[in-house]
């Protein structure tokens, strides 16, 4: 599977790669050890994205598991959180690798990264047999809701934002900040004890709760 993607793959070319041969991917976990998001020195957004949306992918499938969702919503958010970020690959690189604090227009410009997934996702499947193609991809443009109502890109408040768009909001931020950043190096110190100052306003607090051991098992001490 890894092999089949490369630097020059976009999007729209990565996405049709990805999707047939979700059921029999292998999860890349090593004695509960992600392979590290940044694998080089290069830029190459593709391998990036892919890596780590599958480590957010894995995630947030286990935080499904915990939370006893049928298997059908595990197949699904294991399959969204995958293809949460394609829309990246419309961000211009100088924003996207930009090494430093990102000024307020280039964050604008980020942000317009949910949506752009959400686009795509609808574009490459449109022709797809599966149902709820729209309600799947609206999952995809709310995973950067706030809990508190501060994210976006609607500023969708508590419940109304979807339950697996929280399931991956957690997901993805834990995955972040227990990897290097192209803005930060190092791992965050203390991951559990920022994601415990984030429940109640960034994330959901009571799956949250629910799932603190999931996370802190995928910590590498």
């Amino acid at each position: 599977m890894l092999g089949s993607i490369t630097e020059k793959d976009s999007p729209e070319t990565l996405i049709p790669k990805i999707i047939p041969q979700m059921d029999n991917l292998i999860m890349l976990k090593n004695n509960a050890c992600f392979y590290p998001t940044f694998l080089s020195s290069r830029n190459d957004f593709s391998m990036q994205t892919f890596l780590h949306s599958h480590n957010v992918a894995v995630i947030a499938s286990d935080i499904a598991v915990r939370l006893g969702l049928i298997d059908e919503e595990i197949q699904t958010i294991y399959e969204l959180a995958l293809l949460h970020d394609v829309g990246k690959g419309k961000i211009p690189e100088k924003i996207l690798f930009k090494p430093g604090k990102l000024t307020e227009e280039e964050f604008k410009v980020i942000k317009n990264h949910s949506t752009y997934s959400e686009e795509i996702y609808i574009n490459i499947m449109k022709n797809s047999d599966k149902p709820g193609i729209k309600k799947k991809a609206k999952i995809i443009r709310h995973h950067h809701e706030n809990y508190d109502g501060s994210g976006y890109p609607d500023g969708l408040k508590g419940s109304a934002i979807p339950v697996l768009s929280r399931i991956i909001t957690i997901a993805d931020i834990f995955e972040a900040i227990i990897h290097p950043r192209v803005y930060r190096p190092h791992p965050v110190a203390q991951p559990m004890k920022l994601m415990e100052r984030m429940a109640g306003n960034k994330i959901d607090k009571y799956i949250f709760k629910s799932i603190y051991d999931v996370l802190n098992s995928y910590i590498c001490y």
